[in-house]
């Protein structure tokens, strides 16, 4: 049987799901392959702003015009480290690129970049610290179990709908409502 490969798609936790880091999430696959999954929730924001990160990272930002942007709880995996999902414009000191359009940068230049107004207007990017990470068949497992549904990403949802929002706007992109699911599985 061929590797699935669920790499710019989104999990939306089902109702089952109790672990208060993943309850009501949406992680957006990053890397899906053989040796695992590595992924960031996206509806998750913490206490903390764009602004208190450049602060906590000495970056100026004298010229941020992003002031006030959320920073997201990515997943309990390497929570001190940063993990800025957005839409591939360029190659960072540390980018991977997703998709045509889309990259995972983990480094600081690209913060530098948006402190400083360089890159400003269109550019989409979703701050995180920590990631979610799944070893070799865990991931496709807990999908086996019930415990993800697994749609298609768009970016969209991470850029423009609001976070309360995303959750119930994922599940309608399978045309379902949150209190359509049932938290039982299984055959009768």
């Amino acid at each position: 049987m061929d590797q699935l490969d669920f790499t710019n798609h989104f999990l939306i936790a089902m109702p089952s799901m109790v672990d208060p880091c993943f309850s009501s999430s949406i992680v957006y696959i990053c890397q899906h392959d053989g040796h695992g999954a590595l992924g960031l929730i996206v509806n998750k924001p913490i206490d903390m702003d764009i602004d208190d990160l450049f602060l906590t990272l000495g970056i100026n930002t004298k010229k941020n015009r992003c002031r006030g942007r959320d920073v997201f709880f990515g997943g309990p995996v390497e929570t001190e480290c940063g993990f800025i999902i957005h839409r591939y414009s360029r190659d960072w000191r540390s980018t991977i690129r997703l998709t045509s359009d889309m990259a995972l940068t983990t480094s600081t230049d690209i913060l530098e970049s948006i402190a400083y107004g360089t890159e400003i207007g269109d550019f989409d990017a979703l701050i995180s610290l920590g990631c979610c990470g799944w070893a070799e068949g865990q991931l496709e497992k807990e999908i086996k179990m019930s415990a993800w549904l697994v749609v298609p990403a768009k970016a969209e949802l991470m850029f423009q709908v609001p976070i309360e929002e995303r959750y119930d706007s994922a599940l309608s992109s399978l045309g379902i409502k949150p209190e359509q699911i049932s938290i039982k599985t299984g055959h009768v």
